[in-house]
């Protein structure tokens, strides 16, 4: 009769896992699961070790942009579990949350591990929490926030060369707040500050190459954004992402608005079949604004786009848009579709302020 695997071995090796996944070294996380689910089968039981373990399966499968159930970790929350579980239990819903859009849910569970966060004594545990929760304040627009958190995450991340891909991630988050602040210089230093190591990392230089043609498009460069689009979309394997897909959608909306359908609607519709098995509220909205904008006009169409960001709290995007079509319509003389687009704007922007001291309460 085989002897059993000893609960203490698996759950060094999940720590193992667990620094992969925060690492982001995909190759090593996936190796790791594999030999994990072995381990785990053949495991003595322990209960403590097999919620550390789903909880990482969990987080692994976040990480792979392949979000599971949560059926194997639902029932932790009023469980007497370990603190530091019910720690992860919280970080990771929040997580899940902010991959369903959900910002504000996300981070009130951010809000409830933080309470928990004397349980993490891993440095750069507490590095990807800070990281994680700055995005979400990112997200609702609670720059001070988001900056006060991304600049704790960097400093505990610089402590070791292995972490210096999050370190240039958190750079990426501090330019594109002083792009969407209207910084668009000081964004674009911070950019190109980036591309000097980014080539090390596939993924951050094609996410730093993808960023500057947003923050070309926010100055209504068009044609410059479009060969940023397009250097992103050949770096590493950035076109077969969630972020390639939506820099395939920004690319085609560029040519949209230089007349160019010719160029735009294989890239749209590429677009459009992938989110018809992929959840992405924003970009889903976002297409269906510029295709009933410029290429089957509905009105009806392009506020029900604005209605779907809205309705999952995306004000910010709202914004954008609704700035960007007060001005498309201000050039075609269309003054009464301006004025209302304008006005739109300006309460989105209200909104998301409104909505980032609403979650900063109840955060605490």
């Amino acid at each position: 009769m085989n002897s059993k695997i000893p609960a203490v071995i698996v759950g060094s090796k999940c720590v193992d896992w667990y620094s992969c996944i925060i690492q982001s070294d995909f190759k090593k996380a996936t190796e790791l699961k594999h030999e994990l689910k072995g381990m785990i089968q053949d495991m003595e039981q322990d209960d403590k070790v097999i919620s550390y373990y789903n909880l990482l399966l969990f987080r692994y499968n976040l990480l792979m942009q392949n979000p599971q159930s949560d059926e194997h970790i639902r029932g932790l929350e009023h469980s007497k579990i370990d603190p530091y579980l019910k720690y992860m239990y919280y970080f990771l819903i929040g997580q899940r949350k902010f991959y369903e859009y959900r910002y504000t849910s996300a981070i009130k569970f951010y809000g409830l591990a933080e309470n928990l966060l004397d349980q993490v004594s891993d440095q750069y545990e507490r590095a990807e929490f800070y990281l994680r929760l700055a995005d979400g304040y990112y997200r609702i627009n609670q720059f001070t926030f988001a900056v006060s958190y991304m600049e704790q995450a960097i400093q505990l991340f610089k402590q070791n060369d292995s972490y210096r891909n999050k370190v240039l991630n958190g750079y990426l988050l501090l330019a594109a707040i002083e792009s969407e602040l209207g910084n668009y210089e000081n964004a674009e230093a911070r950019y190109n500050e980036i591309l000097v190591e980014a080539s090390a990392f596939p993924k951050v230089h094609s996410l730093t190459l993808r960023s500057l043609g947003l923050n070309r498009v926010r100055q209504n460069k068009q044609s410059e954004a479009k060969v940023f689009f397009e250097r992103a979309l050949k770096t590493g394997d950035h076109e077969k992402t969630v972020a390639g897909y939506k820099s395939k959608a920004d690319l085609a909306f560029i040519h949209l608005r230089l007349g160019n359908s010719t160029a735009a609607m294989p890239l749209l519709m590429e677009v459009e079949e992938w989110l018809h098995s992929n959840g992405n509220i924003e970009y889903k909205a976002k297409c269906l604004i510029y295709r009933h904008l410029y290429v089957d006009y509905n009105e009806k169409g392009i506020k029900q786009g604005l209605d779907q960001l809205t309705n999952y709290d995306l004000f910010f995007d709202a914004s954008e848009i609704a700035e960007e079509l007060s001005r498309y319509y201000e050039e075609k003389e269309q003054l009464g579709q301006a004025l209302y687009y304008a006005n739109l704007a300006l309460q989105m922007n209200t909104k998301q302020n409104q909505l980032g001291s609403v979650d900063i309460e109840k955060s605490r």
